[in-house]
């Protein structure tokens, strides 16, 4: 049964999403601190699969919380509560590396919707990663739907990918970025147009959020991540992916220093 950590200093709120969680299911441990949190999600006996996340918590922020936990590697979704409003809030928690920023007062259900979206797409610890499916007969179903590039291998079904013989464990904000931008291949997408459709941002101010997940994704997938040949930068209008080498190189830049740096829409 999927383990939650609710990180919450509000007891009568950590123990009414304890008791609804728990009523689907799930099994449920509540903490009221950020070093509460961060020694729970250590601890070897109990694996956390999913965190849901208080912003304003005594001593240690929860942005601070999720740095951690994305610091030590580890991937596990994470749903940020806050009652703050402002847009800006919002870009520091997904720069932080939380997957889903929920504000308060929120609806009961749509927090239990998430919960069990996010928990649906976890990668499963101890499948084998997709470049070994081709090996197995009864895998044949899972390896048509794999979508490979380059060295890369991607199971938009079960979230798995690999780069070459390795595996890449994606957060699920940048396994969703990587949809889209295949889902659109071969098309320009503007940082307006991610933050919008893969951030859900109705506004969308200026930030390097976008670029920030787009040298990550370089970094998985490229080769040489100076000079990708699959995430391209197309100076001053935004990214575009190429599931082979693009045919005018010369008409677009897709090194690190030519798009990071282009203005933002």
């Amino acid at each position: 049964m999927p383990h939650i950590l609710v990180v919450e200093d509000e007891e009568h709120l950590a123990i009414g999403i304890k008791y609804n969680l728990e009523a689907e299911g799930f099994t449920v441990t509540t903490v009221g601190n950020g070093q509460a949190a961060l020694a729970a999600i250590a601890a070897p006996d109990a694996p956390v699969d999913l965190v849901v996340l208080d912003l304003m918590l005594p001593g240690m922020s929860g942005y601070a919380v999720c740095e951690s936990i994305r610091t030590q590697g580890r991937d596990t979704p994470v749903v940020m509560l806050t009652a703050r409003t402002l847009v800006e809030d919002r870009i520091r928690g997904f720069d932080a590396g939380t997957d889903v920023y929920l504000q308060k007062p929120f609806d009961l259900d749509e927090l239990l919707s998430i919960v069990r979206n996010l928990l649906g797409r976890q990668v499963r610890h101890g499948r084998p990663p997709v470049a070994a499916l081709e090996d197995q007969e009864e895998n044949a179903a899972a390896e048509a739907a794999v979508y490979r590039f380059g060295d890369a291998a991607v199971n938009f079904d079960t979230w798995e990918a690999s780069s070459g013989s390795k595996p890449v464990r994606l957060t699920n904000l940048e396994m969703k970025l990587l949809k889209y931008l295949v889902e659109h291949e071969g098309t320009v997408s503007s940082r307006s147009d991610l933050l919008k459709n893969v951030w859900g941002m109705a506004h969308t101010p200026a930030t390097r959020t976008v670029d920030t997940f787009m040298l990550n994704l370089r970094k998985y997938f490229e080769a040489d991540p100076a000079r990708p040949v699959h995430f391209l930068s197309v100076r001053g209008m935004g990214y575009r992916f190429v599931k082979g080498k693009p045919a005018s190189p010369a008409q677009e830049r897709g090194g690190g220093d030519g798009g990071v740096g282009a203005p933002q829409e």
